[in-house]
């Protein structure tokens, strides 16, 4: 059995096992008139399953949602062409993943009440996705670490789950129920809300109380809800442009990629407006490191596939996870050479100017000027937050990061 990728009704490549219990594979490009990734590159038609990894493997969930999905689907965690199999027809970006009889499906909406949207939240930790176990049209697949739902929104705001291929369009992430990260829902609602109001592309969210706990929903940027029913746009994530699994998303001292550096030799290859996208994401890695997110790693940086060219994503997955004593708070990506975040000094500032080609003296005005508005942006939110009824203790701490980081980020 084969699985054909398809790009909207094309089928642009497939899918072939190496061997009938392998769980290695190899892509083919088959109609396709555009690469599926930077990493596989149009010229070469066929790729070994040591380079058809990356990017097929950077579809699907990661760790212990991975390995819930597997189960529930009586998989092994380790096979991903099953995976891709089974959960395949709705995934990031613009393609589908499928045995070609089943893009005949009609696509369809289950519309939630709203007990069973809050069940829905209430049983992710067992149904990672929202993905009941036997219900075969619901076929989507989302990668990441966290517990999520990924339904469709319509106009009125009810939430239902996307069936035979129907492409989702909102995220949800509820707020924890066993004790750890506490106000994670907040934390990002505050920390995305104030990346776009510092300016930063920056995908929509909004808070929402669902089973009785703040609920993060989050608008998809690679839909189109402009086209009927909601259109895909392609993407991928730097560690698959990079040609590395998910593995390899954090960077190494020892290790040349990924990197911001090799973030802005992409873009200066491939956007369609390198200048804009390279200031972009110099700035991005700042207003990570002033709200304290150590986890800005390279599957959450994207390149999204516009009509005009290719582009840098909007910011998501913004979270200060400074503000929680227990992780790790090396950075996922160096600035200039530099992993800790204690040691950043105007040098690493200036290296990661030199690092997006970019002028050093109007990057540090740049640098100061977004300093200067996170700070106050963040205050204004903040009291924006007490006002809409959504302020807690986890704001008071990310406003405390930002205070002590600011002035680190301009010297």
């Amino acid at each position: 059995m084969s699985l054909s990728v398809y790009w909207g009704k094309v089928e642009v490549g497939r899918l072939e096992r190496v061997a009938e219990h392998s769980r290695d594979y190899t892509f083919s490009y088959t109609n396709a008139t555009r690469p599926i990734s930077l990493s596989l590159p149009l010229e070469r038609k066929s790729f070994d399953a040591q380079a058809s990894r990356p990017f097929f493997e950077g579809l699907l969930p990661e760790d212990t949602v991975r390995d819930r999905l597997a189960r529930q689907l009586k998989l092994a965690p380790g096979d991903s062409y099953g995976l891709l199999a089974a959960i395949g027809r709705d995934c990031a970006g613009a393609l589908q993943v499928l045995e070609s009889k089943r893009l005949s499906e009609t696509p369809s909406v289950d519309w939630l009440s709203e007990s069973a949207l809050d069940e829905l939240i209430r049983e992710l930790p067992r149904h990672p996705l929202g993905i009941q176990a036997g219900e075969e049209r619901m076929r989507l697949s989302l990668a990441g670490v966290q517990q999520k739902a990924v339904l469709v929104r319509d106009e009125s705001g009810r939430f239902g789950r996307p069936l035979g291929g129907m492409p989702s369009s909102h995220i949800l992430k509820p707020e924890r129920t066993d004790g750890e990260y506490p106000g994670l829902a907040v934390n990002e609602c505050f920390c995305m809300r104030l990346a776009e109001r510092c300016g930063l592309p920056t995908a929509k969210v909004e808070l929402s109380t669902i089973a009785e706990r703040a609920c993060l929903v989050v608008q998809r940027f690679d839909r189109d809800p402009t086209k009927i029913p909601i259109g895909r746009v392609h993407q991928e994530d730097l560690c698959q442009a990079l040609g590395l699994t998910p593995y390899f998303k954090y960077q190494r001292e020892d290790a040349l990629r990924p990197s911001l550096a090799a973030l802005a030799e992409l873009l200066d290859e491939h956007s369609a407006a390198p200048g804009v996208d390279r200031l972009t994401g110099a700035l991005a890695a700042m207003f990570n490191f002033i709200v304290g997110n150590a986890d800005a790693h390279a599957k959450n940086i994207s390149l999204l596939y516009t009509q005009e060219g290719i582009r840098l994503a909007p910011l998501y997955d913004v979270v200060s996870t400074e503000i929680y004593p227990e992780l790790d708070r090396k950075l996922a990506l160096a600035i200039g050479d530099e992993l800790n975040p204690d040691a950043i000094t105007s040098i690493h500032w200036s290296d990661l100017a030199d690092d997006f080609s970019l002028n050093r003296r109007a990057f540090a005005g740049a640098r100061r000027r977004l300093a200067e508005r996170t700070a106050t942006e963040a205050r204004a939110l903040a009291d924006q937050a007490r006002i809409e009824g959504w302020h807690e203790k986890s704001i008071d701490a990310i406003l405390a990061v930002i205070e002590a980081r600011v002035v680190r980020a301009v010297g």
